[in-house]
């Protein structure tokens, strides 16, 4: 798989969307090809929490998406929000992160 273009877009740059995306953005925290430490003003712990939680995680690069990143992540971590609106996508252990430790070594622990 080619890598992904990196551009280190933020929230202020989200472009408006017609559907909802099932892989990860190009530079998506979530996704293995994602540049380390690039978390958009939040920490590790910050981005673990919400997406263990039972928040709607926006998408950074498409207005109006869910992250499709989390998404996976919750699959690949078995995290199934209460909530029927909040974004399920299947488990994909080689696009994204499979494990909170992992996140962590490629973004950087103990963040405060």
């Amino acid at each position: 798989m080619a890598a992904k273009r990196r551009r280190m877009t933020t929230i202020d740059e989200a472009k408006p969307a017609k559907r909802q995306h099932k892989s990860p953005c190009c530079d998506c925290p979530w996704s293995r090809e994602s540049l380390p430490g690039w978390l958009g003003g939040l920490t590790t712990r910050q981005w673990l929490s919400e997406a263990h939680g039972e928040i709607r995680i926006e998408c950074h690069t498409l207005k109006g998406m869910q992250c499709a990143g989390s998404a996976i992540y919750r699959g690949n971590v078995c995290k199934q929000p209460h909530d029927p609106s909040i974004l399920l996508l299947p488990a994909n252990r080689e696009e994204v992160f499979s494990t909170p430790m992992e996140f962590e070594a490629h973004h950087g622990a103990g963040e405060e």
